[in-house]
């Protein structure tokens, strides 16, 4: 797929997603180096919980939250506000998978720094529902995974984590709201696979947590030995 956009690249001047300004030929982000740069990334300190931007260790919200989190930490890349949020969607909803690569390298970046995330036995990617499949006909999460799992060489688990059902749009839903809609919504078929594992969580948005952390749950009961979560943006 990537392959493909590249070699039509060539054929058809390229333009930034964002302002339309020509690009060079082998621009390969598809964006402008002025829109590129305007992407917020989330830089030391963090939480070390969340992966928020804090000067605390552990976030003001985590502190303060009652809810166990079952995976050790979660990182991200980015904000999810301006360019970075006009890409995801763009990635998601129309169908511009070569997004994955650019957004994707947002993660190399982010794990180079971080030797805990590197050290993960698998990526597994956080699964869609059938019918949003259908419709995106890709899961973004593992495309991100593939561009990791090629530069780092961690191999990818991405047919044991398994959605069971679907779940109604959650983006304008409270996090209790959402903890609520994904309670039993993964299964692990065969829990061998991840017995005593350390795992990496790949997804493209972390907002409340709610998905992530339901994963986690299920992964570690399981008997995965450590769940961590990456990112490529997440709400302020």
């Amino acid at each position: 797929m990537f392959f493909l956009e590249g070699f039509l690249s060539l054929l058809f001047p390229l333009n930034c997603l964002i302002c339309h300004r020509g690009l060079r030929s082998d621009n390969r982000k598809y964006l402008c180096p002025a829109c590129w740069g305007k992407i917020k990334l989330i830089e030391e300190p963090v939480c070390s919980k969340c992966g928020r931007h804090s000067s605390l260790s552990v976030c003001s919200s985590c502190q303060n939250q009652k809810r166990k989190y079952f995976f050790s930490k979660a990182r991200a890349a980015g904000v999810y506000e301006g360019v970075l949020r006009e890409c995801i969607h763009y990635f998601k909803y129309q169908k511009k998978a070569y997004l994955a690569r650019p957004l994707g390298e947002l993660l190399i970046d982010g794990m180079s720094s971080d030797e805990d995330l590197r050290e993960a036995d698998f990526l597994v990617p956080v699964p869609l529902d059938g019918r949003r499949f259908r419709e995106r006909e890709f899961n973004q999460a593992h495309l991100l995974a593939q561009v990791v799992s090629r530069y780092f060489k961690i191999p990818i688990s991405s047919r044991n984590l398994r959605r069971v059902r679907g779940v109604p749009p959650q983006t304008q839903l409270s996090r209790e709201r959402r903890e609520e809609n994904v309670k039993g919504l993964f299964l692990v078929p065969r829990a061998e696979e991840y017995e005593g594992r350390r795992i990496l969580l790949i997804d493209d948005v972390f907002t409340t947590g709610s998905t992530v952390n339901e994963c986690a749950r299920v992964l570690k009961q399981a008997g995965a030995e450590e769940v961590s979560v990456l990112t490529v943006a997440r709400g302020e």
